[in-house]
């Protein structure tokens, strides 16, 4: 029994709120997505979360021009320096202000961090710099009192601009300069956007609010700087606008000078400079553009766009006008989750009606169905994996084709009800679904349509309802379980009274046992032969749940009302996991009856209840001070927060307080493998595994392994020396390169000589690897090969380990299936044309 789980992704809400920037490879792109930074490869078509928090959400960050490094800036002032290729946090200072502006210089050997009124300079420590700490403050400026909100670097790094409010300024970087050699006042009708040394000779331009663009050209003459204004022009007027629109982001790509700009009525444009001719204007619909960013050939563009749960990335290439990317998150709550048969699929649903569709290997959403006209409820496969049910408020079940993409079935309740739970039997003929306001259960048959039956006799509100082979059982708030046999007319078998109204329940994978959650917070086992008893698991002592700021009584009254709300079986029924109405969720063992392992949902204290108590230091005669928006900057116009409930409102009220999302667990399911499982929370649904795939983890690390090492050894022919070394190191584009490599006649040398310790090394990166996408169909034939002959010399040493092998190999065969799947794809559409190219072919040999 594993519990190793880590947290390999964040799916269901792919932007939010934060910066978006390209990297220098001109494929990958980075964004906030609340307190963590999330990874796209637009080249092997694949995304992945980073699993560093911050402790609040994501207002800034900057990549240095290699792509190595990251500097992230976070509400609470908190600057932490990240190194992207192996996920790991370098440095960390505080600021105590809220940090608006970050930026590395050209050479990567600088970085600027502006606060409130404030830049400071640091020098990036090198491997040949005599610098212990990674950055080291080298100079600081006091540029006003108002908010910095850009900063820009001259190529050569001696100049930096500064913008505020309503004020540029530039300064010499260098500590023996550090007199304001110059200032100058622009834009008054708003605050700058984004400032930018766009050529070696120092022209500079600015574009601020109102949509007001200046370029400058700066001449040094020793005393003091000479600002030339060349050319004023406002952008709105240039694309016709006459009325007030919000210049919210801008973008400027040095060497094709161009100028990307964003408006927040969804339009963006795209400038030459220094003209400043209009060469693109196309709108994305009507949400606000709160980021922009080219990247370094100047072809696609990164949108993001919307705020909070309704944001949405998009990548765009503006000379053929189309989408490269574009993702869009639930705009609610996601309130239900499900694993496809396979377990290559994840459906979410949510509040906002949408059903989605993920793929788990990419974490991309593949489709997305709006038939539902109000909130989905609940979401499960057909066994065969061909269908996926909904249910809605509507009171109707909707089926989806999972090849065609459409709705092809729909189950109608007989009476205007609210459907909030679903289930489907192992044949996929049988579909049940409870009743919100009624306490009926009703069951259709999926290939007519028809009603079949109504079950009747809860009293109050049915909470959890599961089906094992003929046999449905539903808990109840009505402090009851029944169990019904479907087969034989819908007769209740049996009916227990439980010490406390259910939540849940669930059938083991074998049908065994029967968990059920009550509202104390006790998992009650029952043996499914005779109905009875057999054990009880305690979990109130685990919820620990955090005290809102919304809260009037102390931490230890609030956490009575609190407890798990969802639980979930593992494949084997070894494991059952519980979550609900706090930040932590567990993992118990169900033959020990005991926990095993407890996660955390989330580290943002930029939500509530993630602390565990509030701070009385900000309690008043009025409240907590949490509660109240007491800014009044411009700035803080599209604040995401969520307004407070008051009574007889679901979601929002008019007035005037502001309060952030609660932290909590809806749903959870674990995948049909058993190596992940997945959690439905505020953030998105947070995904965990078992075999979580390594960007960068070197082993056995020498003073020889390096990448010019391994590089002298592929040149000389010493492949496997170079593979050794290549898969010690663990990176993936080296491993890759010394993999292709090495020629085809030489794979089976190669692998005969590697020995068994690289051979698994081997055997569990290709495994890890196939998260990439799929193998390029010119490497598909070698990569063929190479796993042949690694089976054929190390089959019987892989299956001495095979409880430790078994993943890799599962892994590999799920590639190698999906390839092969593809290319009969392909082979069958075109069957008539290569049939018709061989017929040719011989006719011109007659």
């Amino acid at each position: 029994m594993d519990i190793k789980y880590k947290f390999v992704d964040l799916i269901g809400s792919s932007y939010r709120n934060g910066p978006v920037r390209f990297l220098p490879d001109n494929f990958s792109l980075l964004c906030a997505n609340g307190n963590r930074l999330k990874y796209f490869d637009l080249k092997r078509n694949t995304s992945f979360t980073s699993e560093i928090q911050l402790k609040c959400n994501i207002i800034a960050f900057d990549i240095n021009s290699t792509g190595t490094h990251a500097i992230v800036g976070d509400e609470r002032g908190n600057c932490t320096l990240i190194h992207l290729g192996s996920d790991v946090i370098l440095y960390r200072r505080n600021f105590r202000q809220k940090i608006r502006a970050l930026s590395f210089s050209n050479d990567s050997n600088f970085v600027a961090v502006g606060t409130q009124g404030k830049v400071f300079i640091f020098s990036v420590a090198d491997i040949s710099a005599n610098q212990f700490v990674p950055l080291a403050l080298l100079n600081r400026f006091m540029h006003s009192e108002n908010n910095i909100n850009a900063i820009g670097w001259s190529f050569d790094g001696s100049l930096i601009a500064v913008a505020g409010n309503r004020i540029a300024k530039i300064f010499k970087t260098l500590p023996d300069s550090s007199k304001n050699l110059g200032g100058f006042t622009f834009g008054e009708r708003a605050s700058v956007v984004g400032v930018w040394f766009f050529n070696e000779n120092n022209e500079f331009l600015s574009v601020d609010k109102s949509g007001m663009c200046s370029i400058f050209e700066l001449e040094d003459n020793s005393e003091k700087l000479i600002f030339e204004r060349k050319i004023r022009k406002c952008l709105t007027s240039l694309i016709g606008v006459t009325t007030n629109l919000g210049l919210l982001s801008a973008s400027v790509n040095k060497q094709k000078k161009l100028l990307a700009t964003g408006f927040s009525n969804g339009t963006f444009c795209i400038f030459d400079i220094p003209g400043l001719s209009l060469l693109q204007n196309f709108s994305i619909g009507d949400k606000q553009i709160n980021s922009i960013n080219f990247n370094s050939r100047g072809d696609w563009l990164a949108i993001g766009c919307g705020r909070g749960m309704d944001a949405q990335l998009i990548v765009w290439e503006w000379q053929s006008e189309s989408h490269i990317l574009k993702q869009q998150s639930h705009s609610q709550t996601i309130t239900a989750i499900a694993y496809s048969p396979d377990g290559s699929i994840l459906a979410t649903g949510a509040e906002d009606g949408k059903v989605k569709l993920w793929n788990c290997a990419t974490s991309f959403c593949t489709v997305t169905f709006t038939e539902h006209e109000t909130g989905v409820t609940d979401i499960c496969f057909t066994q065969n994996g061909k269908a996926v049910l909904s249910s809605s408020l509507e009171g109707s079940i909707r089926a989806h084709d999972l090849k065609r993409y459409r709705n092809f079935r729909t189950l109608v309740a007989p009476k205007q009800t609210q459907l909030h739970l679903l289930c489907a039997d192992f044949s996929g003929d049988i579909v049940a679904a409870a009743s919100r306001d009624l306490f009926e259960i009703y069951v259709w048959s999926f290939e007519t349509s028809e009603v079949l039956d109504v079950l009747t006799g809860h009293s109050n509100l049915i909470n959890g309802l599961t089906y094992y082979e003929n046999t449905l059982c539903t808990v109840s708030l009505d402090k009851t379980m029944k169990i019904w046999n479907i087969v034989d007319g819908g007769n209740c078998l049996e009916t227990v009274n439980l010490l406390n109204e259910g939540l849940d329940v669930k059938y083991s994978p074998n049908g065994s046992l029967l968990a059920v959650l009550c509202y104390d917070s006790n998992i009650n086992l029952f043996n499914t032969l005779n109905t009875s008893q057999i054990g009880i698991i305690e979990t109130k002592l685990d919820i620990d749940a955090g005290r809102q700021r919304i809260d009037k009584v102390k931490k230890t009254t609030s956490e009575k009302n609190k407890t798990f709300t969802c639980i979930a079986f593992s494949p084997n029924g070894q494991l059952l996991l519980a979550g609900g109405q706090s930040n932590i969720f567990c993992l118990y063992s169900v033959a020990d009856r005991i926990k095993v392992r407890s996660f955390k949902l989330s580290s943002n204290y930029s939500l509530d209840g993630v602390n565990l108590d509030i701070n009385y230091r900000k309690i008043t005669e009025f409240g907590n001070l949490d509660l109240f928006d007491l800014t009044d900057s411009d700035e803080e116009e599209t604040n995401p927060k969520k307004k407070i409930r008051l009574p007889g409102t679901k979601h929002t009220d008019l007035s005037e307080r502001a309060v952030r999302p609660t932290i909590s667990m809806s749903k959870n399911a674990f995948s049909p493998n058993g190596l992940d499982f997945a959690v439905a929370c505020t953030e998105g649904v947070c995904i965990y595994s078992l075999t979580k795939p390594r960007r960068f983890d070197p082993l056995q690390l020498e003073s020889n392994v390096t990448p010019k090492e391994i590089l002298n050894s592929t040149i000389n022919g010493e492949h496997v020396n170079a593979l050794s070394l290549a898969l010690r190191l663990n990176d993936r584009e080296i491993v890759e390169r010394t993999i292709e490599a090495i020629p085809v006649e030489q794979l089976r040398v190669v692998v005969d000589n590697l020995g068994i310790s690289s051979a698994e090394l081997l055997l569990h990166w290709l495994a890890a690897n196939k998260t990439g996408g799929p193998i390029p169909s010119k490497h598909f034939h070698f990569y063929l090969i190479l796993i042949k002959e690694l089976l054929y010399k190390y089959s019987k040493e892989f299956k001495l380990l095979i409880d430790l092998n078994n993943p890799s190999l599962t892994a590999i065969l799920e590639l190698l299936t999906s390839q092969g799947n593809l290319l009969l794809g392909m082979s069958t559409q075109n069957l008539h044309s290569l049939e018709y190219l061989i017929m040719t072919r011989n006719m011109e040999n007659i």
